[in-house]
């Protein structure tokens, strides 16, 4: 799957399980900075 925007054309990433853990850790992290849940959709630039 592919978006392409002005700046260019970006696809789902691919995460490592660091990667993963990263972004549960910011998922957790904005939780409670804002008692909202939000979900980190990963994509990167093709």
């Amino acid at each position: 799957m592919q978006n392409q925007t002005s700046n260019g054309v970006y696809e789902i990433a691919t995460i490592s399980q660091k990667d993963q853990e990263a972004i549960k850790k910011a998922e957790n992290d904005l939780k409670k900075s804002t008692g909202k849940e939000f979900v980190v959709i990963a994509w990167e630039k093709k």
